[in-house]
């Protein structure tokens, strides 16, 4: 390796993230970035559509408004996450799950109607996008990298009814994440171990504009995270990493025993500079400084829609399909070897059975479609290539009281 790419390599922030939920400390790797697809089990199987539609003690992730409208509830799950990712250096193959077991992914929501207009909720989910390479893989001078980011990120909400069709919802959005880095000893890099936590709020507003249509809108600010100094000369602005802002708007439309639904998010990774800060070729200043080395992460855009259908009072059958628009900038790849989110397509199926007066089971499954992207900068961003896809396999049990 030459002396030039050699000194691009020791500069590199290594500071990857692993998708997990982290109410448990099993790695995942999320679909959009650091997001999944959708929060709950019944969001998943419709493509992760929520701004509208709340269906579960989840729905304050989402649209904290929404939680007024499920009732006093308890709902408790997980989903098992099957990954394909890796990538391609300079015409190379290496493969970044060497780990084949399947991911676990809890889920927690709960909500309390006060009164017959106002409520109070918890909905806990997780975050994260990370990599494992096995110890004998050389990836463009990384020896056997891999990372793992932890986030779990809980939504406290007070929803109100404002008269029959009005909605209001607040939360307090509480952090923590917990990052791991081994393996970049071989480029002069620290391995370790280190985490913060932080806050930011989310509110949300849904209106029953007819007895069939209901809209919704939602924002949620950055959460300001601390930072770690454990990576303060590889993450930039000194070992930050927060939980970006985002927001969307949504509808669903009940015709009968079926219901239409859709979103479309916007999440702002652009606003990150740890993730959005252009990558070796193009960084404007040293590893941890504000305008460091980053992953090239951009600003994106998702749409979601899912349908629902009522076969009997039992028995409810769902589908749906997710798509952002493309993360990675092409000309930054080289640090997506560990975090490589290329994957933004999204097919779901699920179901849900009351299994008693109280009581229900749901399931749903979301294939994330293998997606690529191609290096095209100068090396070694122009030689690195990055893939991922997805299975989902998630089940939850709901009780209302």
């Amino acid at each position: 390796m030459n002396t030039h790419f050699s000194s691009r390599l020791r500069r590199l922030p290594l500071a990857v993230l692993a998708a997990t939920c982290t109410l448990a400390t099993l790695p995942a790797l999320a679909t959009q970035g650091t997001f999944p697809h959708g929060y709950g089990v019944k969001s998943e199987g419709m493509g992760g559509v929520g701004i509208a539609l709340a269906q579960d003690g989840l729905a304050g992730a989402t649209n904290p408004a929404g939680m007024v409208r499920v009732g006093s509830r308890f709902d408790v799950g997980a989903a098992f996450l099957s990954v394909d990712n890796g990538s391609r250096f300079a015409g190379t193959t290496y493969d970044a799950t060497e780990n084949k077991g399947l991911y676990i992914i809890p889920q927690l929501g709960a909500n309390y109607m006060i009164d017959a207009d106002s409520s109070i909720g918890v909905s806990v989910v997780g975050n994260g996008v990370g990599t494992a390479y096995s110890r004998s893989a050389n990836v463009g001078g990384m020896q056997g990298p891999r990372s793992q980011l932890q986030q779990m990120v809980a939504t406290f909400s007070y929803a109100r009814k404002l008269g029959e069709v009005h909605s209001v919802g607040a939360g307090l959005v509480l952090a923590r994440q917990a990052l791991t880095i081994r393996g970049p000893s071989s480029i002069g890099l620290p391995e370790g171990h280190d985490s913060s936590y932080g806050a930011g709020i989310r509110v949300g507003w849904s209106g029953q504009l007819t007895p069939e249509l209901t809209i919704g809108a939602t924002y949620a600010s950055k959460v300001d995270m601390g930072k770690m100094d454990r990576f303060k000369g590889l993450l930039a602005e000194g070992g930050d990493m927060d939980v970006p802002a985002n927001y969307g708007l949504g509808a669903a439309y009940r015709l009968g025993a079926t219901t239409l639904a859709a979103d479309v998010m916007r999440i702002e990774w652009g606003e990150v500079r740890s993730l959005a800060n252009p990558g070796v070729t193009n960084a404007g200043g040293p590893p941890g400084s504000a305008n460091g080395p980053g992953f090239g992460w951009r600003n994106q855009s998702v749409w979601r829609v899912g349908v629902d259908h009522a076969l009997s009072e039992a028995l409810t059958l769902r589908a749906g399909y997710n798509q952002g628009t493309r993360l990675l900038n092409p000309r930054d790849t080289y640090l997506g070897v560990l975090a490589p989110s290329a994957n933004r397509r999204h097919v779901t199926v699920g179901a849900s059975y009351q299994v008693s007066r109280d009581g229900e089971l749901s399931l749903a499954y979301a294939r994330s479609i293998k997606g690529t992207t191609q290096g095209t900068g100068t090396p070694p961003d122009g030689l690195t290539d990055l893939y991922m896809g997805q299975d989902w396999l998630s089940v939850s049990y709901g009780m209302r009281f």
